[in-house]
């Protein structure tokens, strides 16, 4: 009786065994069917999540998009804008200020020429305007041009232009802010484009070296064409410039072409922005020295002291903090 209770005891441990054992694995598939509900649910939110950042980056790429499209038009536009309005100066310019060029009567020494000195300044010495050798006739033609110009903006100093090329273009002064064109147009309005003007130091009749900014503009609008002088080829076709001014109707050779930089003060290096305006002998000759120094190639142009001359300068970005310019010097000829 013991053994036969004991078996069915046996059975019952057994069995209660099985039963475990099956609570245990349906307890194992559950968890296992837990933990993929789990990693489904987190994969699913994952995903949402993913695709809500792919969503808002789509927008905001989007957004990049349709803000750079408008950017873009937008320029473009001005740039259709600023060459309507250049064309419109052009038509009342009558197409211009070059003229016919004759090489043979230019560089004949005048010894009319007369030099000043300030008192007890020998190195102040300065060329007089009366006797120079330039001429102080202007023609009917470019007094009618002018007298357009300034009676359509008191600014204007005069105008400059590089036959075949963009560059025919009124250059404006406001000595007491010098830049104020830096970002104006003709008529003084906002423009990027801004109109060329001149170094703060300028002295009508009286500076040795007219400085002349103007913005490096992609679309080859006011001084974009500049940085094509990198190249002699280019030189060689362009190599004049007609700059006129109420005074005087000049003809300039170029003799200089410099990648620089704006330097500080403190630097030691030749900041050709400092040698505006009226220069002393020694500031003029060091200025010719070092441009002549630093030009891309050789042009074989002498250049003396009482020749006048002017500077181009143009933003150049070749340098990390944005100061790299680059200048375009010549000498008057005419």
């Amino acid at each position: 009786m013991d053994d036969h209770l004991s078996l069915r005891e046996k059975k019952e441990v057994s069995k209660r065994a099985q039963e475990i054992a099956k609570e245990h694995v349906l307890a194992k598939r559950e968890a296992i069917l837990q933990e993929s509900e789990e990693e489904s649910r987190k994969q699913t939110l994952s995903r949402r999540s993913m695709d809500g950042v792919m969503n808002l980056v789509l927008l905001i790429s989007s957004m990049v998009f349709v803000v750079c499209v408008l950017e873009i038009g937008w320029y473009y536009y001005k740039g259709y804008q600023y060459d309507k309005d250049q064309q419109e100066i052009m038509s009342m310019m009558d197409g211009g200020i070059a003229t016919e060029l004759d090489l043979s009567a230019i560089n004949q020494p005048n010894e009319t020429q007369v030099f000043y000195s300030f008192p007890d300044e020998g190195d102040y010495e300065i060329i007089s305007t009366v006797g120079s050798k330039y001429s102080s006739e202007v023609s009917d033609r470019w007094k009618e041009q002018y007298r357009y110009l300034s009676s359509a903006n008191s600014d204007c100093f005069g105008y400059i232009e590089i036959p075949n090329t963009k560059i025919s273009l009124p250059v404006m002064f406001t000595p007491k802010d010098n830049e104020y064109y830096l970002y104006r147009n003709f008529s003084g309005s906002y423009e990027t484009r801004g109109t060329p003007f001149l170094d703060r130091q300028t002295k009508l009749g009286e500076s040795r070296n007219y400085i002349i900014y103007g913005h490096n503009m992609r679309d080859g609008s006011a001084f974009g064409t500049l940085p094509e002088y990198m190249h002699e080829d280019y030189y060689n076709e362009h190599k004049y410039i007609y700059f006129n001014t109420s005074i005087s109707e000049g003809v300039y050779e170029i003799f200089a072409v410099c990648k620089t930089q704006i330097y500080s003060s403190s630097s030691g290096k030749f900041r050709y922005h400092t040698y505006g305006g009226v220069l002393t002998k020694k500031e003029f000759e060091e200025y010719v020295r070092e441009v002549k120094k630093m030009s891309r190639y050789s042009t074989n142009v002498d250049v003396t002291w009482g020749d006048e001359i002017i500077t181009l300068s143009t933003c150049y970005h070749d340098t990390p903090d944005d100061n790299g310019r680059l200048i375009i010097v010549a000498k008057r000829i005419k």
